[in-house]
């Protein structure tokens, strides 16, 4: 256990039940070193009370064996934003049906579920160059525009996170740029926006050119 982590994580609110206070490096050590494992994962899931439990039930559950209603199940019970994160990144990403999923989650009024659902769709475009069903993903930046100015930061920073990310993919960008010009121009907040993104899909151009070489 680490003491002094448990203990700062709980100054930030980071309210457990049980904390062990083990880092994400640690955890993923553990997780290597387990078989994965549906019906252990599933418990692990299901002890709500401890951190580190929760933190490795994705980890080791196998994404082939991981249904829809298994999923609607652990975003009922997603207590926070720190396991939402651990879920998209070691879980979710990796779903068949995750964009569907990720485009019905952002649609929720339920602040956890639509910060899961932007998170995965965000993890989703990192994992992949192209995109089959782009009006998924067009209807997701039109909630991330809508979300950028949301007083609720848990909201607006995956918004945000979710359009630089979109910034990467042609088709997208030229959406949402295209689509959206005109709140930007009238607002101060979007019009900064406007230049962070565009600086966002500058930089990826030019990366994808060094790359290249």
């Amino acid at each position: 256990m680490n003491g002094i982590v448990s203990q700062n994580m709980r100054n930030l609110g980071a309210n457990y039940k049980i904390n062990f206070g083990l880092t994400l490096p640690l955890l993923k050590k553990i997780a290597e070193e387990i078989p994965a494992d549906a019906q252990l994962a599933n418990a692990l899931w299901n002890d709500t009370a401890v951190r580190e439990s929760m933190m490795l039930a994705p980890m080791l559950y196998p994404a082939d064996e991981f249904n829809e209603d298994e999923a609607e199940k652990w975003v009922t019970n997603m207590p926070n934003i720190e396991i939402a994160d651990i879920c998209c990144k070691s879980l979710f990403r990796r779903l068949r049906f995750a964009p569907r999923k990720a485009l019905s989650w952002s649609l929720s009024d339920k602040m956890i579920r639509q910060y899961t659902g932007l998170q995965l769709a965000t993890a989703w475009l990192i994992d992949h160059h192209e995109i089959n069903d782009i009006s998924i993903f067009e209807q997701i930046a039109d909630i991330a525009l809508k979300k950028v100015a949301d007083p609720n930061v848990n909201l607006a920073f995956p918004a945000v996170n979710y359009l630089k990310q979109a910034m990467h993919h042609d088709k997208l960008s030229v959406y949402i740029l295209s689509n959206s010009k005109n709140s930007f121009e009238n607002n101060e907040l979007y019009s900064n926006l406007f230049d962070e993104l565009n600086q966002e899909k500058e930089l990826f151009k030019e990366f994808s050119r060094y790359d290249s070489n």
